[in-house]
């Protein structure tokens, strides 16, 4: 199903006409007009709210990543396939929820953190250029994006203790 919207088209894919398989590292989509595509990358159209509508499906193959249409609500596929996107989705939207920083020091343009996350204690690296590695996503809510362009949220930096958040003020500029 196609919506226009002026000089943007919208194509969405039937949940009952996709199908979706993971094959090693990668996700495959087949359609049942014949389409086949070898390796897709799912983007949720809304990243901040993780929800699971609005999945934009694109051509990994292409060297532009040329949209393929878009899925509604990757719950209504069938369960195998949904289960091939909901890996695919939480491999891709993996993202560590800070809750304690253990340390936090600058050293030659780079910032290292040790910290404790809902994934447990975690490590990484990160380039001091705030601009581009600090995303404010609401108020006191930032994602860090690290060297390996890894992501980690501090959901609510003033529900940190008080030293977290000196630490985090002080090396984020914040």
């Amino acid at each position: 199903m196609q919506a226009d919207y002026g000089t943007l088209q919208l194509n969405y894919l039937d949940p009952n006409a996709v199908h979706f398989c993971r094959q090693g590292e990668t996700i495959a989509m087949t359609s049942d007009d014949g389409q086949s595509y070898p390796r897709v990358v799912l983007r949720n159209c809304f990243p901040m709210d993780r929800d699971s509508r609005y999945l934009s499906v694109r051509d990994a193959t292409s060297e532009d990543y040329d949209e393929i249409g878009i899925i509604q609500d990757y719950r209504d596929l069938p369960e195998a396939d949904r289960e091939a996107v909901a890996t695919e989705i939480a491999l891709f939207y993996f993202v560590p929820r800070i809750s304690r920083v253990r340390s936090l020091k600058n050293e030659f343009g780079f910032l290292y953190w040790e910290v404790d996350s809902d994934k447990g204690p975690l490590e990484f690296v990160m380039r001091d250029n705030v601009i581009h590695y600090v995303r404010p996503v609401g108020p006191d809510h930032y994602m860090l994006i690290d060297v390996n362009r890894a992501r980690y949220e501090i959901m609510d930096l003033s529900a940190l203790d008080k030293r977290d958040q000196k630490l985090v003020r002080r090396y984020l500029s914040l």
